[in-house]
């Protein structure tokens, strides 16, 4: 697995937030990007709750290598509504509405996802995808689950890690008390303390 893929804490709560969550922050311009191409999103969903089964990722990685332009052209997209959902749910998470032309755009791209969207029947039926080697398939799944956010999700427990010491990743707050602060305490809490900490004994020995 590519090292950084392996190192991505998912700490979202759900598919959606985890997919926006691929960037190190959301508040620095240069932050790294944790998805470099199209065989790292279908990695990346691989190992993901909900996201893609092994024989699905085989499917469509052969089809990225046969078809790499296609392949390049779903990925940009995939990148592009990934920046549009950390609008919407950040936007949100401060229980603010979404900018109207985010609205507009978010709309367009869940229904034409959900548009591939069949049901099978079963003993429990389930829903499946109309097209199996889909490239656009991974990006069908992260709007489907946003979409089961916005609707179902508690907008209380959705939180964003704070800045100016978090890193701007959006998660859902599962706590009892909905006191989480941040995305994580390995990766921002810990040393937002540590530099409150020192601030403190900088202001004391002043």
């Amino acid at each position: 697995m590519n090292s950084d893929l392996a190192s991505i804490e998912r700490v979202g709560g759900s598919l959606c937030l985890d997919f926006v969550n691929t960037r190190a922050s959301h508040f620095d311009p240069e932050a790294r990007e944790y998805l470099a191409g199209y065989a790292d999103l279908v990695e990346w969903l691989g190992g993901c709750e909900g996201g893609l089964d092994a024989r699905t990722a085989a499917r469509l990685a052969a089809a990225a290598r046969a078809h790499p332009r296609r392949a390049a052209s779903a990925f940009a997209h995939a990148r592009s509504v990934r920046d549009l959902l950390q609008r919407v749910f950040a936007a949100r998470a401060h229980a603010r509405a979404p900018a109207p032309a985010d609205l507009d755009a978010f709309n367009r791209e869940a229904a034409a996802a959900l548009a591939h969207r069949r049901l099978a029947p079963g003993a429990h039926w389930h829903w499946y995808w109309d097209e199996d080697d889909a490239l656009e398939q991974p990006l069908w799944q992260v709007l489907a689950s946003a979409v089961e956010l916005l609707q179902y999700g508690e907008p209380a427990r959705l939180k964003q890690c704070p800045a100016p010491d978090g890193c701007g990743w959006l998660f859902h707050d599962a706590s009892k008390n909905q006191t989480r602060r941040w995305c994580s305490m390995r990766m921002c809490g810990n040393g937002a303390k540590a530099r409150r900490f020192q601030q403190r004994r900088r202001d004391a020995s002043d």
